[in-house]
């Protein structure tokens, strides 16, 4: 089923979109971007064993992990 979530641009930058969502959606769009699913909450709890264990590089972007 696909939900229509209403956002509503804040600021926008060459690099950078900002925005807002209701309370109410904010559930609905974690869904949409798959922040609920399994393999994604496993490389969560992975990533935090790393950071407490000391293995950690710094990041510019999300994009270098794919």
């Amino acid at each position: 089923m696909n939900i229509a979530l209403k956002t509503r641009i804040v600021k926008k930058k060459p690099n950078l979109i900002s925005f807002e969502i209701e309370r109410e959606n904010f559930e609905a769009f974690c869904n949409a971007a798959g922040l609920f699913r399994t393999s994604f909450i496993n490389y969560l709890k992975m990533s935090e064993k790393d950071y407490k264990a000391g293995r950690i590089k710094e990041r510019k972007s999300l994009y270098e992990l794919i």
